[in-house]
């Protein structure tokens, strides 16, 4: 049975298996919802001749991942005002702003390190391991299943036809419907059944961040340069241009850096990886 998302939670707990025995939807204890990617190969970066390409995007190669859970959509307001309300960890700085703090709107003003912060307590909470996405786990996720597409969704800009698919600034911030974040799955998914991959918030990456990093990454589950002053950011938010938006896009900001455009999501890997 598919999970059927009445606003915030979920209340089904499993969905159809894949192969190996793992279901293909997840829910854990405190209600947040999450999809499987299939562990296997995955085309990471861009090529050389995609419109809008930047140049941290290449090369174009290879990597093998193991199996992990994503959540299905950016985490929110609701789920991290659980959060502070069992810690004392401090609320970010957006959090009485009335344009960004619906419970069904993506938390953001969120530093790198807030981030974190939620995926352990959630971890203590659960008994499970949550953390941030590596950036090769990000973008195998993006992608849907898709292979050398630009955007989740495949080749089309995100307001071709005049059908919106992501919450980012084409011309004014307003064309798409929302000035600012938009309530998290107002946007078509992925075929991974993953909403706002591209726009709405960046998503903090667990990833130092190296320029130059494609040229050394090694092809099993690559986790990053170990040190570095700033952290991967991917998908783009409300604040880019369409651009921004690919799923090969890189970019990068200092780990306490906490804008009003910068939210996160989480994983839950099978295995133990480094």
């Amino acid at each position: 049975m598919i999970p059927v998302v009445f606003g915030l939670w979920v209340w089904v707990n499993l969905a159809y298996p894949e192969a190996g025995g793992s279901p293909s939807y997840y829910q854990n204890e405190l209600g947040m919802q999450l999809r499987l990617i299939p562990g296997g190969g995955y085309l990471i970066g861009s090529p050389d001749d995609e419109p809008g390409r930047y140049l941290n995007e290449g090369p174009q190669h290879y990597v093998t991942l193991s199996p992990f859970y994503i959540t299905v959509t950016e985490i929110t307001n609701a789920q991290y005002g659980r959060f502070l309300a069992a810690t004392s960890h401090p609320a970010p700085l957006y959090w009485r702003d009335k344009n960004l703090n619906a419970p069904d709107q993506p938390v953001v003003g969120i530093s790198w390190y807030d981030a974190v912060a939620f995926a352990q307590w959630l971890s203590r909470e659960t008994g499970e391991t949550y953390r941030l996405p590596t950036e090769a786990e990000w973008e195998a996720a993006s992608r849907g299943g898709l292979t050398g597409q630009p955007f989740p969704w495949g080749t089309e800009l995100p307001d071709a036809g005049g059908r919106f698919r992501a919450n980012y600034h084409p011309n004014t911030y307003a064309d798409d419907g929302y000035r600012y974040t938009a309530p998290v799955g107002r946007f078509p998914a992925n075929d991974y059944g993953l909403f706002d991959m591209a726009g709405n918030v960046a998503e903090w990456c667990r990833d130092c961040y190296k320029t130059s990093y494609y040229t050394q990454s090694p092809a099993l589950n690559p986790g990053g340069p170990r040190t570095g002053k700033t952290r991967v950011l991917r998908g783009g938010s409300w604040y880019s241009r369409a651009r921004d938006l690919r799923c090969a896009t890189r970019q990068a900001a200092l780990p306490n850096n906490a804008d009003g455009f910068i939210g996160f999501r989480l994983v839950h890997p099978l295995a133990a990886q480094p």
